[in-house]
């Protein structure tokens, strides 16, 4: 993919299928049970401006102040700034290690200043653009740079806490990847390891929390508890070396989060569905929205060959530490290998309401939640919640299309074609 090629164009055509996310050993299949419509729906149809250029997989998307956006692609590894009003594209760093280099360009999260902090998992650190896209280095959190996670005793009254220890992340590729929003202050938000260290070693944990820390001192503090669902991370441990796996269970039940531009924190529980909103000063009950009413969709064989098609069209990759002791020091190597997805052992019965890895904040407040569907539902439709965690709406798009970011009033997805390629999308909000 060239700098500066023409790419831009508007399409209406339908497509089908939506791709799946890729990360961690972790794929989501998406699906929408039918219920009964309580809340206006809008169609999309027609975006403003389609890039014509194909990604291999888009994961973040960031629009920046002038209306250009920034976006990544992790299997092509590729930083660009794409302009969809001119179709041209820059190409922004290189593959590497060095300064202004990537290796895995993942996340695109904006800060403040119109700046923007992309997640490198496999450099353990973060590449930073400054104002306009431009290259600005890039910044390690505190404690990367170490061979082991830190550990820290469980409060008091978290679930499923009870004797462990919580494996704080303190860098690594779990804590890029885990990182999901920055505030308006630049407060960076991300979530704790799904294990727990006990006296009889590494576990899989019943809940994580949702961190939030600032990026100048990196103290940061808990702001919400997650629930895991249960089956979905497998640890094994042996000759020093410990093996950790996300995303096990297919359709699994979990919680979805996100943060709000003032700070505060969303959770949207799987147990009856339903919004609570974190106050942004950390303190106090969240606001709870009321349940969503639904019927979950049966698990069937189409489904299950749904997940085998979608696991056998992007394989997802698992992440490899390798630490050496030496008399220089311990020093840490990562390195991403694709990986086979064995069948699972046993099958949910049915689905769950909503996509935890779904759950997006827009820049005006409010919620965007994907929906399940069933094998023969091909239509990508999303929940919209308002700060108070009410439901006001749904939105529908043209099959094989995901939302990856949001700018000033505009939504931006993915659309996948027949080959799986991925094209960048423009759409009014």
């Amino acid at each position: 993919m060239s700098s500066d090629s023409p790419v831009s164009r508007v399409t209406s055509r339908p497509h089908r299928a939506a791709p799946a996310l890729v990360g961690l050993t972790l794929t989501i299949a998406f699906a929408s049970p039918a219920f009964a419509q309580t809340v206006p729906t809008r169609t999309f149809s027609k975006p403003l401006a389609e890039y014509t250029e194909p990604f291999t997989s888009l994961r973040g998307v960031r629009e920046l102040a002038d209306g250009r956006v920034v976006a990544t692609d992790n299997r092509d590894k590729l930083v660009q700034v794409i302009d969809l009003r001119t179709g041209r594209a820059t190409r922004v760093g290189r593959e590497g290690s060095g300064p202004n280099e990537y290796q895995m360009p993942s996340s695109a999260l904006p800060l403040p200043g119109d700046s923007t902090l992309i997640a490198d998992p496999l450099n353990t650190r973060f590449l930073l653009l400054g104002p306009g896209g431009t290259s600005a280095g890039t910044w390690v959190p505190e404690g990367a740079d170490e061979a082991r996670p830190a550990a820290r005793p469980a409060p008091s009254g978290a679930p499923g806490r009870a004797g462990g220890m919580v494996m704080s992340v303190g860098g690594g590729p779990m804590q890029m990847l885990s990182t999901r929003a920055v505030d308006a202050q630049g407060r960076v938000y991300y979530t704790g390891s799904p294990v727990t260290i006990t006296p009889e070693g590494p576990k899989p944990a019943d809940s994580v929390p949702v961190m939030r820390a600032d990026r100048r001192t990196m103290r940061g503090d808990t702001v919400a508890w997650l629930q895991v669902p249960k089956g979905n991370t497998q640890v094994n441990a042996s000759g020093g070396n410990t093996n950790i796996r996300v995303g096990v269970t297919p359709f699994a039940a979990e919680d979805g989060w996100t943060v709000l531009p003032d700070g505060r924190v969303v959770v949207v529980r799987h147990v009856d569905y339903h919004v609570e909103v974190y106050p942004a000063t950390g303190l106090g009950a969240p606001v709870r929205g009321p349940a969503v009413a639904g019927t979950p969709i049966r698990v069937t064989e189409a489904e299950k060959q749904a997940w085998r098609d979608e696991r056998a069209a992007n394989a997802p990759i698992a992440f490899a530490r390798s630490v050496t002791v030496g008399p220089g020091g311990t020093s840490a190597r990562n390195e991403a290998v694709p990986v086979t997805a064995p069948e699972p052992g046993t099958w949910p019965a049915t689905m769950p309401l909503f996509a935890g890895q779904q759950v997006y904040a827009t820049p005006t407040g409010e919620i965007w939640v994907g929906r399940y569907r069933a094998a023969s539902d091909k239509t990508p439709r999303y929940d919209v919640f308002d700060a108070t965690g009410r439901r006001t709406g749904q939105v529908v798009f043209p099959p094989r299309t995901r939302v990856v970011g949001f700018g000033k009033g505009a939504v931006y997805t993915a659309r996948a074609d027949e080959d799986d390629l991925q094209y960048l999308q423009k759409w009014a909000r």
